[in-house]
């Protein structure tokens, strides 16, 4: 009876692999990235793209050296002419830009509590629930790995 319990539950597992998408490292930062989508370094941003190139999410983990999380924040969003920047109860900056694209996205700063920020930037987020379905798996399954 063990047995056959053991051989359903691996089953089970092996069925549900490819559904959950390929873990790809990139340095510190692993994700979980659907078939379909791209991952690629540019710098020290990790940029992971759909395959109609019409949603993307990059990822940055940099020094805070001797700046405040408010202080990166303000230069940050000064920089890309971001809109609507807000600090949430965490203590997480968020604001609205335009990329050089034209695409419409969404910053979103935070304190990794080492002496670091990440700052993550998501454009594509909108009207296609199977497409935001896809952005809001691979941002739950980030994490960093030191």
């Amino acid at each position: 009876m063990t047995r056959k319990i053991l051989l359903c539950m691996v089953a089970i597992m092996v069925l549900a692999v490819p559904a959950m998408g390929e873990t790809r490292h990139y340095g510190s930062l692993t994700a979980d990235i659907p078939s379909g989508w791209t991952v690629e370094q540019q710098g020290s941003v990790t940029v992971i793209k759909s395959l109609s190139k019409n949603a993307s999410i990059a990822v940055a983990v940099n020094s805070l050296g001797d700046a405040s999380l408010t202080d990166i924040a303000e230069h940050l969003y000064i920089q890309m002419s971001g809109q609507n920047l807000e600090q949430d109860e965490d203590g997480d900056y968020t604001f609205t830009f335009t990329n050089t694209s034209g695409a419409e996205g969404l910053a979103i700063l935070t304190d990794s509590q080492e002496g670091r920020y990440i700052l993550m930037s998501v454009t594509g987020y909108g009207n296609d629930e199977a497409l935001n379905d896809e952005i809001d798996k691979i941002i739950d399954s980030l994490d960093w790995n030191d």
